[in-house]
């Protein structure tokens, strides 16, 4: 089921952030981050995070050995992240802004839940701006809500996903948008993507894509 919009209410309280997208995503994030931070990268590499969040992606792959930067624009949660990653560097920083970080600098960047806060304009910027920032060979890995591909579950999706976010723009003013096209607008960008796994009837995936 479509879940994410009430991530924009749990960011509001980023001490109940976890535990709260954990329920909402039936413990699927959690699988996500761990094969992350254990598959796609490795002791070494230079990572960039966009939307670190509270920290915990970026504390897995510190402890797997690499050099994390991590970026967001909330306050609040860039203070839990310092406590739950000391090891990596946190920026306040809006997704948009990421190409002032460096040309081919990093070997992976990953995005958990945050590509789908942004507009379709804003998404497609973010793409090329990352495609630029990583080494030659490098991967971007995301994981976040997407339309599903069964028509029963979109149908479903839909039913879910339209209440939610009326509540969830009363309260916050903000929701998110699941990422349509997703392959389109990868290999648009300059990416090829080697790796697709889905879950939840398919409105949440891990997508592993490569610079080509």
């Amino acid at each position: 089921m479509s879940t994410m919009v009430y991530m924009k209410i749990l960011e509001q309280t980023p001490s109940k952030y976890d535990r709260g997208v954990r329920i909402l995503t039936l413990g699927r994030i959690d699988r996500i981050k761990r094969e992350i931070a254990s598959s796609w990268v490795e002791p070494g590499h230079h990572v960039l995070e966009i939307g670190c969040g509270t920290g915990t992606l970026a504390a897995l792959m510190s402890a797997r050995g690499a050099r994390v930067v991590g970026i967001d624009i909330s306050d609040e949660m860039l203070a839990a992240a310092r406590r739950n990653a000391p090891e990596a560097e946190l920026i306040h920083m809006t997704a948009t802004e990421i190409d002032r970080l460096g040309a081919s600098r990093f070997d992976r960047i990953v995005a958990t839940l945050s590509f789908s806060e942004l507009s379709e304009d804003e998404l497609d910027l973010v793409l090329h701006s990352s495609s630029g920032l990583l080494k030659p060979g490098g991967k971007l890995v995301a994981a976040d809500e997407v339309p599903p591909r069964r028509w029963w579950a979109r149908a479903l999706g839909c039913l879910i996903r339209w209440p939610l976010a009326a509540v969830t723009f009363l309260l916050t003013q903000n929701t998110t948008h699941a990422l349509k096209r997703v392959e389109e607008r990868f290999e648009r960008a300059g990416f090829r993507i080697v790796c697709r796994k889905d879950y939840l009837i398919g409105t949440l995936s891990l997508i592993v894509a490569e610079k080509e």
